[in-house]
């Protein structure tokens, strides 16, 4: 099995352009296309093996005047690139078989250059074909390994994008009971990872086909009870979920902002508003734009007298106190 023609084109491109003999192609653009008819392609996730082939590989796209972001590093080392005629293109050195927390995710493709031109095999391992088509999502890893925020993050965007059941008892509930699970004897987890997982959630509401729903069975499931105990609070709340501008909003940033609103507590509220500030500390590359602004527009808001008192006056009169010592 091979990937779509118009895939297989672009990725061709991508090589003769970057001078590579192999990478490995994995994420929607693999899956989707032998999934779904018309399936859109919004951008192509590309990996190599060796360390000093990514970095080379980076030179040659400079020089073809390709925007390329910081290289950063999370769990393996990667960057943005920015193609004028391929779009955006997540590029990163790690081992495709590594890639992925769940069968959907974990399909690939190996592209090599051969001296018929360039081929490419599909590597379906975990059944995300068929995983698809009933709707299924299960752990293909070592949950361990892995960490409790980022499986929660990968899962939010696998749901989301394929509109798949989350709701109690159904067909994903020994999957959502593993992740709560993980998360009940969470001691430490990389800081990242949160910022990641958080920024993760306005992006797949504005994703879901049927958002009220998506909140409503999320918010039933509390799977966000020891990862975010405010947007818990949030997802349970009946104004929130019935209010009709939630499958209203067009934007990841109108989404944010409804949330904020629909908590009203002085206390809540604050708390809500000091988890969503995290949102600032995501790699700008991959920040969505309107997402950038709530962050900027809510560090602008009117501190309240709660915030005002934990967050700056107790801080200023410990200092004081201990000076004095």
């Amino acid at each position: 099995m091979e990937c779509s023609s118009k895939v297989s084109e672009d990725i061709k491109t991508f090589m003769d352009e970057a001078g590579l003999n192999e990478v490995f192609l994995f994420g929607g653009a693999v899956l989707d296309p032998l999934t779904r008819d018309n399936a859109k392609i919004s951008d192509y996730d590309i990996c190599v093996k060796d360390s000093d082939v990514f970095y080379e590989t980076l030179k040659k796209l400079e020089d073809r005047n390709c925007k390329i972001s910081d290289v950063m590093r999370t769990h393996n080392i990667y960057t943005v690139i920015k193609h004028p005629t391929l779009g955006q293109i997540d590029f990163s050195c790690m081992d495709p078989e590594n890639n992925g927390i769940f069968n959907i995710e974990k399909i690939y493709a190996r592209f090599r250059r051969t001296p018929n031109g360039i081929e490419n095999t599909v590597v379906d391992k975990y059944g995300a074909i068929d995983g698809i088509k009933r709707g299924e999502i299960r752990l293909a890893c070592n949950i361990e390994e892995e960490g409790a925020y980022n499986i929660l993050r990968r899962f939010l965007a696998t749901v989301g994008k394929y509109d798949l059941d989350v709701s109690l008892n159904g067909p994903n509930q020994e999957t959502i009971t593993q992740i709560k699970e993980e998360f009940k004897k969470l001691n430490h987890f990389i800081a990242q990872d949160k910022v990641r997982c958080l920024s993760r959630l306005p992006a797949s509401l504005r994703r879901s086909k049927s958002r009220k729903d998506f909140v409503k069975e999320l918010g039933q499931q509390k799977i966000f009870e020891n990862a975010f105990p405010e947007i818990n609070k949030l997802f349970n709340n009946q104004e929130f979920i019935n209010d009709e501008k939630l499958n209203q909003c067009q934007t990841q940033k109108e989404i944010l902002w409804l949330m904020v609103k629909h908590t009203k507590k002085t206390e809540e509220r604050d708390a809500l508003v000091d988890c969503m500030r995290i949102l600032s500390k995501r790699e700008a590359a991959r920040q969505d734009k309107g997402v950038k602004e709530f962050v900027s527009e809510i560090e602008n808001e009117k501190t309240s007298t709660n915030r005002l008192t934990t967050n700056i006056i107790n801080p200023l009169f410990s200092y004081i106190q201990n000076s004095r010592r």
